[in-house]
């Protein structure tokens, strides 16, 4: 009897623990502003998201889209909006050099390649940051909503990608996509 209680308490906690993850994939408007100094603190996002070799961070209020990548890698990071893949995608793509020079770019998906997104695009931008330390490459944005995301709007396609390069041109060695509610 003993076994039959635990094992339904059990089941009931990882039910309970899986609905709860299903939550996590909503981005509410909220009042909370990160930074933008190219390091996460903890709190600083509403939406936090681990994956293999990287972890994605999102942030919205009533005026700024902030995102953030952490990439296991001393190369390139990418967040991209508006597609599931790079192809129709507005992406932001950065590195910091070995001069410590940060490089930065916006870029427009085309296919399985990206090119200089137009001038409207980097003008959305208001702020952006970029360290790496300990083997770690952060990218830090804030971004004018209303150019990514349209009223009555119900999700944001997000993709998200890691380079082992310190360079804008080589394939990536990591990448996925999600969408997040908007409520």
């Amino acid at each position: 009897m003993k076994s039959s209680s635990l094992f339904a308490f059990s089941l009931a906690l990882l039910l309970a623990l899986v609905g709860t993850a299903g939550f996590a994939q909503s981005l509410a408007v909220t009042t909370n502003k990160p930074v933008i100094d190219g390091a996460v603190k903890a709190g600083e996002y509403s939406f936090t998201k681990q994956f293999d070799s990287l972890t994605l961070y999102a942030n919205r209020t009533k005026d700024l889209l902030s995102l953030a990548i952490v990439g296991d890698t001393t190369g390139w990071v990418s967040v991209g909006l508006g597609a599931l893949k790079m192809d129709g995608a507005t992406i932001f793509i950065g590195f910091v050099g070995s001069d410590g020079k940060v490089q930065f770019k916006t870029q427009s998906g085309t296919g399985h390649r990206h090119t200089d997104a137009p001038k409207s695009v980097a003008e959305s931008v208001s702020a952006y940051a970029m360290k790496e330390a300990d083997g770690k490459t952060t990218l830090e944005l804030s971004l004018t909503p209303a150019a990514y995301i349209k009223d009555g709007q119900g999700e944001l396609d997000v993709i998200y990608a890691v380079g082992e390069d310190k360079s804008f041109i080589p394939r990536h060695s990591s990448r996925g996509a999600l969408s997040l509610k908007l409520s």
